[in-house]
């Protein structure tokens, strides 16, 4: 029988530029690795193994750029998407996006304070139904409102008012 290679989460966190953090999910295996100017640590996944992922990037003039996304760690033969940092393709089951300044109160942030929620409640993110987090996610996304006044709005921009 041929082992497997799991899927790979590869975190970091590059100050002041661009961060990649594990949210939620228990690796099986983890490991840092020393890199120029920042550590990154190596999360492995099993297959059926449900993680969540945070990506940030800073922005010219205190405005960044984030990402959160629910993925499934895959078998190699199964169809899937590929996602930045991760080693293999996965199953995306909820992706949120929020651009605009730090402690803007959008869709991830919202995110993360169910997650905290979810925690508090005895609960482990990694093994709850992902069908939880599509609707989490689509609830978020419908809740959310466009707001032509909101400073430096460009088309698209969407703000939780």
């Amino acid at each position: 029988m041929k082992l497997q290679a799991p899927t790979q989460l590869f975190a970091y966190d590059q100050p002041g530029r661009r961060i990649c953090r594990l949210c939620f999910g228990t690796p099986i295996k983890e490991r840092q690795v020393r890199r120029p100017g920042y550590v990154e640590t190596i999360h492995d996944f099993l297959p059926t193994q449900l993680f969540g992922v945070v990506w940030w990037n800073r922005r010219c003039e205190g405005q960044q750029h984030r990402m959160l996304a629910v993925l499934e760690a895959l078998e190699p033969s199964k169809l899937g998407t590929r996602m930045p940092d991760i080693s293999a393709k996965v199953l995306v089951h909820a992706m949120l996006q929020q651009e605009g300044p730090a402690g803007h109160d959008g869709a991830i942030d919202r995110f993360l304070l169910l997650l905290e929620q979810i925690r508090d409640s005895g609960s482990e993110p990694g093994k709850l139904p992902p069908v939880l987090f599509q609707m989490i996610g689509h609830q978020i996304q419908l809740s959310q409102r466009y707001n032509p006044r909101a400073a430096n709005a460009l088309p698209g921009h969407w703000s939780l008012n």
